[in-house]
């Protein structure tokens, strides 16, 4: 019966604790993601993409004045909203409440990263909006960098004075809605130089939005697969890839995830890609675009850094290598809502695989599609492993099927499971897999016995210099500092039955196996 902040194990009642959460409060006394200093209120900084930004926290742009430590629990909020008041562009907060919708660990460092987005009012109207953040952490959960995804002003230095309201001319409004879906750590390079994946989504679109792919600062040459929105149609959900550095949050690639729209015309040219099939070049043309949109949190990075997603669209590209293929635009036939896995080159500028995984529809009336829904997926060393359901409740999908093993069948029966495994020759990398070495760090020269009853024994490689065994909770049960190569013997006898993970520290990397206590 009421709101407690603290940790669960400070709770003391009045009653029990029943359920926590990451609830974060930017309009209180709590001061969430706000400065609480005039200097800190009134810092100008380069953003992730080369132009200006205020305030050194990203709810700094909501409000015209620093927050209140303690002054009561909406003052600021209520306040601008009365007043009509708002940040330096004129955006005011339209919920002083919000929560984390993704998060990430980067495993080598402990560094983690948070996306949230949170209900705001426009400048202009007081229409209703959503504004996205990403925030970085160091270990001890001081903040290091955040990220609009998007520039908030047209200017490419700090205006003098520098606490002034910015003309409208120099405001970056971006009217869609935007929400982070889904966070992903790149282990393909050192910690310094790899980045976040971000997995962001807009509904609607507008003159300002995610940052295009051949707009890239840092990178001037850089090209996404799809730069921008194409089309007149604003009533729709479609997604993002943004590439940004883990210890700066510059914008390293970007290229958004948009299918064409059924009977769609104004196509370009097609790709010069010959996996891209003939299809046209999203980059060309100004073809509409429907809505599509990647599974949130779901979006992976593979050994090399490519990019991997599980999505939901209308007419969706599809590679010449795909298992199953959407027909070219050109060749008249009608295609279907379906659900797809899709790998990006590490660059984000081609797709080197993508197919559909749906039933077979009618390809002159387009009646039968979309009935398999994907729900997650892993990439091993061979190919992609992916589940998903039959969506209809009763009946049988006419669906692909090949190399169906003894316990499968190639008929579904009504909300019937969807396992697939998809290999492609451009997608087989060694290095992918559970069993795979990572980013140098070398594996265990053996954990043994596993499952395990009594004594459990780990031999070492001389790249290992720390070893700890956590349960499924993340409770740390034991840890052990070693030095070069090494055998150390651990008494599993004292531990409960269950499933443990043993996590193996080296090159400032980090391994993890399992093991069973029986």
């Amino acid at each position: 019966s009421g709101e407690f902040f603290g940790k669960a194990s400070e709770f003391t009642g009045p009653g029990t604790l029943s359920y926590s959460l990451v609830l974060l409060k930017a309009g209180t006394s709590r001061c969430n993601f706000r400065s609480t200093t005039q200097a800190d209120f009134d810092l100008w900084q380069v953003d992730e993409n080369g132009k200006m930004k205020k305030g050194r926290y990203p709810l700094d742009v909501f409000y015209n004045c620093p927050c209140k430590p303690g002054l009561g629990s909406t003052t600021d909020f209520v306040t601008l909203n009365t007043a009509d008041k708002g940040g330096y562009t004129r955006y005011k907060p339209n919920d002083p409440a919000y929560g984390g919708t993704a998060v990430a660990v980067d495993k080598r460092t402990n560094k983690f990263y948070l996306g949230f987005n949170i209900k705001s009012t426009l400048p202009d109207g007081g229409l209703p909006d959503f504004e996205p953040a990403v925030v970085a952490f160091s270990q001890d959960g001081t903040m290091e960098w955040w990220s609009r995804l998007y520039s908030e002003t047209t200017l490419t230095a700090a205006p003098t004075p520098a606490n002034r309201v910015l003309a409208v001319s120099e405001q970056l409004n971006s009217t869609p809605d935007q929400y982070i879906d889904g966070l992903a750590i790149d282990y393909s390079q050192p910690a310094e130089q790899a980045n976040l994946i971000v997995n962001a989504r807009c509904h609607g679109n507008n003159v300002e939005n995610f940052w295009k792919g051949n707009t890239i600062n840092s990178n001037p040459s850089a090209k996404g697969f799809q730069n921008g929105f194409t089309g007149s149609n604003g009533n729709i959900h479609y997604s993002w890839i943004g590439k940004l550095n883990l210890s700066t949050g510059q914008l390293k690639g970007s290229t958004y995830v948009g299918e064409y729209n059924e009977g769609a015309n104004n196509y370009g040219p097609a790709h010069t890609d010959p996996n891209l099939s003939g299809w046209p070049d999203p980059n060309q043309g100004w073809a509409n675009l429907n809505t599509t949109r990647i599974k949130p949190n779901t979006i992976k990075v593979q050994a090399d850094g490519s990019v991997t997603i599980i999505a939901a669209g209308r007419r969706t590209i599809t590679t010449a290598n795909a298992y199953q293929k959407m027909p070219i635009p050109s060749t008249n036939l009608v295609g279907t809502w379906n659900e797809f896995v899709r790998v990006y080159k590490p660059d984000l500028s081609v797709p080197l695989y993508s197919s559909l995984i749906t039933g077979n529809w009618n390809t002159t009336t387009g009646a039968g599609g979309g009935q398999v829904e994907l729900n997650g997926f892993w990439k091993t060393s061979n190919g992609i492993v992916i589940v998903g359901r039959q969506k209809i409740a009763t009946g049988v999908i006419d669906m692909n099927t090949t190399g169906v093993p003894a316990w499968g069948s190639s008929a579904s029966l009504g909300e019937s499971g969807v396992l697939a495994f998809l290999t492609a020759s451009n997608i087989i990398n060694p290095n992918d897999g559970t069993t795979a070495v990572k980013n140098d760090i070398q594996e265990a020269v053996s954990i043994y016995p596993n499952p395990v009853q009594k004594s459990l024994n780990i031999s070492l490689s001389s790249d290992i210099d720390n070893v700890s065994i956590f349960n499924l909770q993340g409770v740390e049960m034991y840890t052990k500092t070693c030095l070069g190569k090494t055998k150390i013997q651990i008494d599993m006898s004292k531990y409960e039955k269950g499933v443990y993970l043993v996590q193996l520290k080296g090159n400032n990397v980090v391994n993890v196996k399992k093991i069973v206590k029986y």
